[in-house]
């Protein structure tokens, strides 16, 4: 992540909405095709990072039709990946990367700040992510994440270079001036803002894997402790034969 142009896009936009931006890491949670298989992958640009199978804390799967519908995870020893049902149209995902906390001496545990001694700094990371893996699915709506992006169409009806209109919230409410990652995958100093209403228009950058995300953190009532939160909208384009 290019923290220069992080901190130079973003130093306005803190300094009008109290959020606490942290660009140590981008990393998000989206699904992706990782040796034949459907991955949850933790990662930014092309970077992938292991993860324990108990920090996936939820995958709810919808039909095409918004009903509820099971989804099989199956645990590797860096990641899970999903057998996707026949008829499914989106899939939500609940992730907590848990603790990161540097202590006295510059090294980070993966420990909550109370555990740590003379502890410096703390980032709780929690991930969400919906994922659109049919064209007839609508537009969802995530009642349980603190931070979302809902688009204005289902982003597979489109094809590389199509613009579409999204809306972020936090914790249910439009989010104004939210920061953007518009392509967590393939340019990581596409970053802007939603506007006072939390809404943007963004593009289909890639025939394959799009993700948009949102990242930022708050404090918590724990000194020097902050939650981060990563949001994102994935889905897979296939080029038009």
């Amino acid at each position: 992540m290019n923290k220069k142009v992080l901190a130079s896009l973003f130093a306005v936009g803190i300094a009008a909405t109290g959020f606490v931006y942290s660009s140590v890491d981008a990393h998000g949670v989206f699904f992706a095709n990782r040796t034949d298989d459907k991955v949850l992958v933790l990662g930014e640009g092309a970077t992938d990072n292991a993860y324990k199978a108990e920090m996936v804390k939820d995958i709810t799967g919808y039909t095409v039709d918004g009903k509820q519908v099971p989804v099989e995870i199956v645990k590797h020893e860096k990641n899970i990946s999903i057998v996707p049902p026949a008829n499914l149209g989106v899939t939500v995902t609940n992730f907590d990367y848990g603790y990161w906390t540097k202590d006295k001496d510059g090294k980070t545990v993966h420990k909550p700040i109370t555990e740590v001694p003379g502890a410096i700094k703390s980032t709780h990371a929690i991930k969400y992510d919906v994922h659109y893996w049919d064209a007839q699915a609508k537009p969802f709506y995530n009642d349980k994440a603190f931070i979302q992006i809902v688009p204005s169409v289902n982003p597979l009806t489109l094809r590389k270079g199509d613009k579409y209109d999204i809306q972020v919230y936090k914790d249910g409410m439009p989010y104004a001036n939210a920061p953007l990652l518009r392509d967590l995958v393939n340019d990581l100093t596409a970053v802007t803002s939603a506007d006072a209403n939390g809404k943007a228009t963004v593009e289909v950058t890639a025939d394959g894997l799009n993700v948009v995300g949102v990242e930022v953190a708050f404090p918590t009532q724990n000194k020097g402790e902050q939650n981060k939160y990563f949001s994102a909208l994935s889905f897979l384009i296939s080029p038009e034969e």
